[in-house]
């Protein structure tokens, strides 16, 4: 399938290219919107129920918009898939290309306590399904410092979304993004991706909260002691590295 010459069926293994992870896991992450031109390469954790609203709602005029509908469920969306658009992979994560590539991350500190707070000692549905992959019984009561040694025995490509490091879900040494947004100046951040994009997005598509909410920046002094702080940064490195935060667990939220 072409159109216009610019999109062409392209196998899976085009990913590998431009990816470590696997090609379905990066089918999952990567929202395409045709019309505003735009790939955004999601980072779970760091504000992707938000961007992920508005690209949706843009994309189709608010129309046929289920407020109530998961924005997670890909069946739903109107945005494209890397895999089954035809697209030509070059343009979408190589160099040149048409598209406006972005993302939004966030202090690993923060980071991983939130994943912590929502998926392990959440609600026991997300304890069913993430707890056994740690060697968890679901209904063992685990410790953050626990969560964090049970991760740091998994590799990147291994681990949940989730707590997957964010250089390696974004393949941050082969695709090279135009905008990387801080979870930390988030709301700022977005309105400047909106105007960028020139997205036509009501104010309550930005005010709406999600239900992944933590608070993990103001919980920080709570979960973190010696032995936390040293296991996130073995375990994110290549984040603290990549994305230029400090070690300084003080200055994560």
């Amino acid at each position: 399938m072409t159109t216009g010459g610019l999109r062409r069926v392209a196998p899976v293994a085009g990913l590998r290219r431009y990816f470590d992870c696997r090609p379905g896991r990066v089918n999952y992450l990567t929202h395409i919107s045709e019309k505003s031109r735009c790939v955004f390469v999601e980072v779970p954790k760091a504000g992707c129920s938000v961007v992920k609203r508005v690209l949706q709602y843009s994309e189709v005029d608010g129309k046929g918009v289920d407020p109530a509908a998961s924005v997670h469920d890909r069946s739903l969306s109107p945005l494209a898939t890397p895999i089954g658009g035809g697209f030509d992979l070059d343009e979408v994560f190589g160099e040149p290309t048409p598209y406006f590539r972005f993302s939004f991350v966030r202090n690993p500190y923060s980071r991983a306590l939130s994943c912590y707070l929502e998926k392990i000692v959440g609600e026991q549905w997300l304890r069913d399904l993430r707890l056994p992959d740690l060697g968890f019984a679901p209904d063992d009561e685990v410790s953050f410092v626990e969560f964090l040694r049970r991760v740091q025995l998994h590799e990147p490509a291994d681990m949940d979304i989730h707590w997957a490091p964010q250089h390696h879900l974004l393949s941050l040494g082969k695709v090279h993004y135009d905008f990387l947004g801080r979870f930390e100046n988030f709301q700022p951040d977005l309105q400047r991706v909106i105007e960028h994009l020139a997205l036509d997005v009501p104010p309550d598509i930005l005010a709406r909260r999600t239900s992944h909410v933590t608070s993990a920046g103001d919980r920080l002094d709570d979960y973190y002691d010696e032995e936390s702080v040293n296991l996130v940064q073995q375990i994110y490195a290549g984040d603290f590295a990549a994305l230029g935060y400090g070690r300084n667990p003080r200055f994560a939220a």
